[in-house]
């Protein structure tokens, strides 16, 4: 059974869509495979979490214990997804990762070993400015990466970032829509979340709505759109409901958030 096919079945079971026969076979699928059952507790912790936020006020602030559950997905993931931690580790001295850390120290050095000392004031200004556009470009380096670590750890890098300019939030929108892991996307949801208010932000959250595949991510942006009360969310939720393979759980989700938002 792949990934996919179990988390629909985990989240049938949990919203009590499954029959009886079909609840007494995934019980004894997850006591006979401890593998399952560890991936049911992760999914079913993150269920509740997601639970908490059906009917949200409509507000500009997000709910912290939603974004906490998707930090700690992403942590969570983050340490499955990494096979050897020295591998990973001397990942970093590959070249382009090389040249961006080499830039990120040029970038924390220079203001100090260049101004003159009594400048400290504008010296600190300097060497903030340069570190943060060291590290944006950190990122844009580290999102393009194979490994989904890595894009992880770039998305962690952004969230650093005290103010985004255009090209990383499209770099950000890029990894929500067509990155190949689902902590990877989920890890770009929560840090776009810190810049909501920008237009080019809230366009992007929705238009991404129809390129998700995932149940999860599905459900992530149901309770997102929410939460923003975004009314241009509308019409790609009921496109999606168009699908015949969306789920039946995430169809209620859809069909509930869309009644929120109304």
């Amino acid at each position: 059974m792949d990934k996919e096919t179990f988390e629909i079945m985990v989240m049938d079971y949990l919203a009590g869509e499954m029959t009886v026969s079909d609840k007494d076979m995934f019980d004894t699928l997850l006591k006979e495979n401890p593998e399952y059952q560890k991936t049911y507790l992760d999914l079913e912790a993150s269920w509740h979490s997601i639970q908490k936020l059906n009917s949200p006020e409509p507000s500009k602030k997000m709910d912290d214990s939603f974004f906490n559950m998707l930090s700690k997905e992403v942590e969570k993931n983050q340490a499955n997804t990494s096979k050897n931690i020295v591998d990973e580790w001397f990942g970093w001295f590959r070249p382009q990762f090389a040249l961006g850390a080499l830039l990120l120290l040029i970038g924390l050095g220079l203001g100090y070993f260049l101004s003159p000392k009594e400048e400290a004031s504008t010296e600190n200004n300097v060497v903030d400015i340069e570190t943060e556009e060291v590290r944006q470009k950190l990122v844009l380096t580290l999102l393009e990466q194979p490994s989904a670590n890595q894009r992880l750890q770039g998305v962690g890098e952004a969230n650093k970032i005290a103010k985004v300019d255009e090209i990383v939030i499209k770099a950000l929108l890029k990894t929500l829509n067509s990155d190949t892991n689902v902590n990877v996307r989920l890890a770009a949801v929560e840090s776009l979340t810190n810049y909501v208010d920008n237009p080019l932000v809230r366009q992007g959250l929705v238009q991404a709505i129809p390129n998700q595949e995932s149940p999860i991510m599905q459900i992530t942006l149901a309770n997102l759109m929410v939460a923003l009360q975004e009314k241009a969310s509308i019409e790609p939720f009921k496109q999606l409901l168009k699908e015949q393979e969306l789920d039946t759980t995430v169809k209620k989700k859809i069909k509930n958030s869309i009644e929120s938002i109304i």
